[in-house]
């Protein structure tokens, strides 16, 4: 885990609220502390969809008891096997499938799914292997989901052959030297 923290700028709040096993009861308000001391993971070997249903559970869990934390309904930060040997986390987001088709309707694109994307049931969840470092700009591009950004993310020119995706690069694509807003043709 300090991996994490050593790639993590200590200028960005830390978003992260670490879940070690199905059997946590408390969730930070606001991000676990950094460093995180090492721990056995109660996840391993779940699914993707095992991973996303724990999720959605523990938050109508937790809500129903007045305890919100900070677990997301559609972002899930998997550390995996490949996470410490190359500094690399899987963000997954999701949305509902039907919002996903509306939006592209509205924005008058193509219907398509990309390579890095599931659907489950009336869901469909995207997933890059981004470094640790590029979290949180994926999250912040993300997480409002619109098409443009999502689909800029699957882009499979900006996924290394390693499957992790440049961040870097889309990072300067979307705000070039500026870093500001971005321009709207630089999305498509």
């Amino acid at each position: 885990m300090d991996q994490f923290r050593k790639a993590y700028s200590e200028d960005i709040t830390n978003i992260m609220c670490v879940v070690r096993s199905p059997e946590q009861t408390y969730f930070e308000d606001w991000g676990t502390e950094l460093p995180i001391t090492d721990f056995s993971t109660g996840f391993k070997g779940a699914t993707n969809t095992e991973l996303r249903a724990f999720t959605r559970a523990k938050i109508a869990e937790l809500g129903a008891r007045g305890e919100a934390g900070s677990l997301e309904p559609n972002w899930i930060a998997v550390m995996d096997e490949r996470s410490l040997r190359d500094e690399t986390v899987v963000m997954h987001f999701g949305k509902e499938l039907s919002t996903w088709v509306q939006d592209l309707e509205d924005a008058e694109d193509p219907f398509e799914i990309s390579d890095n994307a599931d659907i489950e049931g009336d869901d469909i969840w995207w997933k890059w292997r981004v470094p640790f470092a590029g979290a949180q700009q994926v999250y912040n591009s993300v997480d409002c989901g619109d098409p443009p950004m999502i689909q800029l993310y699957s882009r499979p020119e900006f996924v290394g052959p390693d499957g992790v995706v440049n961040v870097d690069i889309i990072r300067d694509k979307i705000y070039g030297n500026r870093r500001t807003n971005p321009p709207q043709d630089a999305l498509r």
